[in-house]
Formats: structure tokens, sequence, C-alpha cells
């Protein structure tokens, strides 16, 4: 949307969402992670502040053209530049209303692209296995394909994709590789005793490496390359009970389940993704009273519910 707004030369709107959001340079923003979470718990509690806003102005600064007035030549070095200023509207509301249709679209795109997920998920151990055997001083632990689908999908769709479909892409592939991640935790942690050694490893694993793989604002790629280090680390002994008992781990079977959960949660979200229309009723019917100025405070709650606290993104660092 910043990118939308850039374009549509209207950088003051977006100067103001990241203002508001307190982020900054969104528009170069790869990553997760940047949102505060207490702040907004749920994805819509940020858009029904967003809208409560009162609408706005902005002083903005424009250089005039040329130095030269008065009959003095432009090239004059004694002349100072000269500069006007002016006020921008920014509603809030519009914002909101504008950014919507941009949301389904996205929506739309993550459906076919968490298909993509499933296509690679189903190749990569295969892709493995091949190179364990016939190359085994690769660079990679396995073939980096999801672009290369991608760009195969994409070249031969009916409708055109947003300006940053690959980037968008790899986030999305990103984000779902931490979210199986967090749920193999958390299965690890429910069944107790039998998996302990499991969770203390992964966790472990996990927490060192999530903020080079996972937060923040990363480099492409970082969702094959979390996957590439545990496929490369050979099993190992942990000591359990203070020292009394050592456990065996199993990166091999962990990346295995982080690959067939990853597919598992594609599948929720391509769901999801397909509620997302239907998900923005509530937010136009709000939209609507706040532009008639007939909005009532209640209108402003989630009507989501936010996620259980093991369940967010955080949970395990």
């Amino acid at each position: 949307f910043s990118y939308l707004l850039a374009e549509c030369r209207d950088p003051h709107s977006g100067k103001w969402i990241e203002d508001f959001l307190g982020l900054q340079n969104l528009g170069n923003y790869h990553g997760t992670g940047a949102f505060d979470v207490s702040r907004y718990p749920t994805w819509d509690s940020v858009l029904l502040d967003m809208m409560r806003q009162p609408n706005d102005k902005m002083i903005v600064s424009a250089k005039r053209r040329g130095r030269g007035h008065g009959g003095w030549s432009k090239n004059n070095p004694h002349l100072e530049e000269r500069w006007v200023e002016f006020p921008i509207d920014i509603r809030p509301a519009s914002l909101v209303q504008r950014l919507l249709p941009v949301r389904q679209q996205l929506a739309l795109e993550f459906q076919k692209d968490l298909q993509i997920v499933k296509i690679v998920d189903s190749m990569i151990m295969d892709s493995y296995f091949t190179k364990v055997k016939e190359d085994p001083e690769s660079d990679h632990a396995f073939d980096r394909i999801s672009e290369a689908i991608l760009s195969n999908f994409t070249e031969f769709q009916e409708s055109g994709s947003s300006p940053f479909r690959r980037g968008n892409f790899d986030l999305l592939y990103n984000l779902c590789t931490q979210a199986s991640t967090h749920r193999l935790l958390r299965e690890f942690k429910a069944e107790g005793k039998v998996r302990e050694v499991s969770f203390l490893w992964l966790r472990r694993f996990y927490g060192e490496r999530v903020k080079d793989f996972f937060d923040g604002d990363q480099p492409f790629g970082k969702a094959d390359d979390f996957i590439d280090a545990l496929l490369r680390t050979p099993p190992s002994l942990i000591d359990m009970d203070g020292g009394r008992s050592v456990g065996l781990t199993d990166p091999l079977m962990m990346a295995e389940r982080i690959i067939s959960i990853r597919s598992e949660i594609a599948d929720e979200w391509i769901e999801l993704m397909g509620e997302v229309k239907e998900d923005h009723l509530r937010l136009n019917d709000v939209l609507m009273r706040v532009m008639m100025g007939k909005a009532h405070e209640s209108d402003f709650e989630s009507s989501v519910d936010p996620p259980p606290v093991d369940d967010v993104f955080g949970a395990f660092e």
C-alpha cells in the first residue's frame, strides 16, 4: 500500500501511516514482526484504530522551480532557493477504505501462492536425499525451487500480479515456516516427557536463529535457509535431568515434520484467505458510519478473538 501511495504521488499519506504506527521506511521493509502485537493483537485492530483517528493536516514544503526572479539570472549564486509550504489533508478513514481492496487482492494471490508452498513441500525431501547421494558437497542441502515454480506459475496466469508478488511470496513462505515451527514446538511440549528432548533442542535451535531467519527486515530465501540449517545439523546427545541422563536429538525428523506441518498450515490459510472479502463487510460498515459521523466507540472494538498466548510469534523466543 505504501508503494501504491508513492506511485500515485501521495507519499504524504504513507508518511502519516508510518508516523501513526511508529515505523519508518515501510515501503522498503521486507520482513515480519514490525507491528506491536500487544497494541494490535488482531488483524483488524490496527485498521479500526486508524479509522478512529480524526482528520489531520500535514504541512509540506516544496522547492519552487528555478532560483531566478525579479529579473535576476537563475544561475546567480547569491540568490537563495525559494520554498513554498502548503497543507495536505489526511483522512484516516479514507486511507482504510483504499487499503481494503489491496488487502483483498493480496488474499486472492496468497490463495494461489499457498498452493505453490504445498508443491514445494512435496519436493524438498526428495531433493535432499538426491543431493545426499549424488552431491554431498553442495552448498545447499536441497534445490531452491520455490522461486522457479512461482515464476512459471505467474508467467501463464491470466491476470496480472501485484507489484511485489515475488517479495510477498517470500514473506508468506517465511511466515508459514515460522508458524509450522511454532506448531511443532507446541506439539512436542504437549507430549511431555516423550518429546522433552526434541522440545528442548528445537526451542534452543529456533531461539538462537529467530532474529537471523524470521523476525525483522530479512533478505530473500530465509525460510529455505532455516530448513537447510536444520537438515545439515547432525544428531547429538544432550544432558537431561541435571546431567543424570542423556537424550538423542533427530534434526532430520524435525525438518520433515516442519515441512509436513507447513503444508497443513497452507491448507488452513487458503481457507482463511477465502474469507477475507466477508471479513471486510463489518469494516466497511464501520467505515460508512465514520464517514457519516455516526460511529460509536463500541464500533472500534475488534470482533476477532486474539490468539492464545502460546500461539503468538515470540512465544518460544
